[in-house]
């Protein structure tokens, strides 16, 4: 009667997160009404550069490199739920620091509190919701629930910056003001969740967070041995650095470019609202995608965006005037459509081959080796906008590019996207 009653809570706690995830994920999966005027944010409104912008960026990845394991500890240590909730609130407390700071240092320490608060969060949100639909078939109720999510913050995130410029010239603070509240709803949402597994029947229930992080420590070793021998997760870690340091560094240049060009800042939310409409419906029909291209899909965007970025470097090199604004725009959808179905497909593929007890320890390791790299990318791109105008710079990015787009694509042929009973036992060792 009790395994029965048991069964009952737990079958309700799957289906009460299920329906809250995609509701909390639109107001929480991103800041909502900022990033479309982030960079005259920082540049007019902070008065900085953009190669500090840049090192602003590379700040925020070194930061969440190193609170990497204490947020897996955390995340242990408090279950899912609480990690949410806690992640949540330091996200506010980030945007709170960033409206008052009035130098470089408390800017740097607002982007340690976003860092540490979204590192909670990327490793409680996805584990909580596969931990919700861990039945047979999860895994495609999973990708289903992520993506329904994912285009209802698309849809939410393009009307709010549709109007976030116009509030910019208005007030250079009330785009953020909007933003800070979205987050303190999306904190009051994550208190709505519950944790599939009880705190109270893990082994480690009695001991202290230091306990547990020197515990959690000898247990990763053993996760890293495992990445480290499995092609498939050395073939998805590299892409993961090519990939993700390319978008890191673009989407700061595609910014100062518009201002290059002459894009007033009224436009600014204009031109990133339709670039969010278009990502919300690429998500949308990125399951379409990936069955048509199967396990091609990666080879299809990665190779999609570095051509866009590249034709934006040729052109703009050519000319800076306003007619080529069309050509541009239309070169940054195609990059934006592509980065956004890898950040969806990223998620599962991670998680794929993984049971609940290594699955953090997993993700956690990937986060780490692509913030590394990421951020050293970000710095070297800083750099170079020193000695190099942005269009060359668009350029010299989208080339190199290339090359490790390329040879990362030939690396993972024979590695990944497989069928499952092609890989080595040793790549889907924690399977089950």
């Amino acid at each position: 009667m009790e395994s029965s009653t048991r069964r009952k809570k737990l079958k309700q706690c799957r289906r009460r997160n299920a329906k809250l995830y995609p509701i909390y994920k639109m107001f929480s999966w991103d800041l909502l009404c900022y990033y479309s005027i982030e960079y005259l944010f920082l540049t007019i409104t902070k008065g900085i550069s953009i190669s500090d912008v840049l090192l602003l960026s590379a700040f925020y990845l070194i930061s969440k490199m190193l609170v990497q394991i204490p947020s897996v500890t955390i995340c242990d240590f408090l279950g899912r739920k609480r990690s949410i909730v806690l992640g949540n609130a330091m996200l506010v407390c980030y945007m709170l620091t960033l409206i008052v700071a009035p130098n470089m240092p408390l800017m740097l320490f607002a982007m340690f509190l976003c860092a540490f608060g979204y590192a909670i969060k990327y490793l409680s949100e996805s584990n909580l919701l596969y931990d919700s639909v861990a039945t047979k078939g999860g895994d495609g109720l999973y990708s289903k629930i992520d993506s329904k999510g994912g285009s209802m913050y698309y849809f939410l995130d393009g009307i709010a910056s549709l109007v976030a410029g116009y509030l910019f010239v208005i007030n250079n603070y009330l785009p953020v003001i909007i933003c800070l509240l979205c987050l303190i709803i999306a904190t009051i949402l994550s208190c709505g969740f519950s944790d599939v597994y009880d705190l109270r029947q893990r082994k480690n229930k009695d001991k202290s967070v230091f306990a547990t992080f020197k515990e959690y420590s000898v247990d990763l070793k053993e996760t890293c041995k495992f990445i480290f021998k499995s092609n498939r997760m050395k073939a998805l870690i590299l892409f993961e650095i090519v990939f993700y340091s390319l978008i890191k560094i673009i989407d700061v240049y595609r910014s100062d470019l518009l201002v290059d060009i002459g894009v007033p800042e009224e436009q600014f939310s204009m031109i990133f609202a339709v670039l969010t409409f278009i990502a919300a419906l690429a998500v949308s029909m990125r399951e379409k995608l990936e069955k048509k291209y199967k396990n091609r899909i990666l080879t299809f965007i990665s190779l999609s965006y570095v051509f866009a970025i590249i034709f934006v470097g040729v052109i703009s090199c050519i000319t800076t005037s306003k007619s080529i604004l069309p050509i541009i725009l239309i070169m940054y959808v195609i990059a934006k459509v592509c980065s956004s179905i890898w950040f969806f497909l990223e998620g599962k593929y991670v998680k794929n081959f993984t049971n609940e007890k290594v699955r953090s320890k997993i993700t956690f390791t990937y986060e780490l080796i692509g913030c590394m790299a990421a951020a050293i990318a970000s710095v070297l791109a800083g750099q170079l906008v020193k000695v190099v105008t942005i269009e060359q710079a668009f350029l010299i990015v989208g080339l190199i590019g290339l090359i490790a787009i390329v040879l990362t694509l030939d690396y993972m042929r024979t590695r990944f996207g497989l069928n499952p009973k092609e890989y080595a036992k040793k790549d889907i060792e924690f399977s089950k």
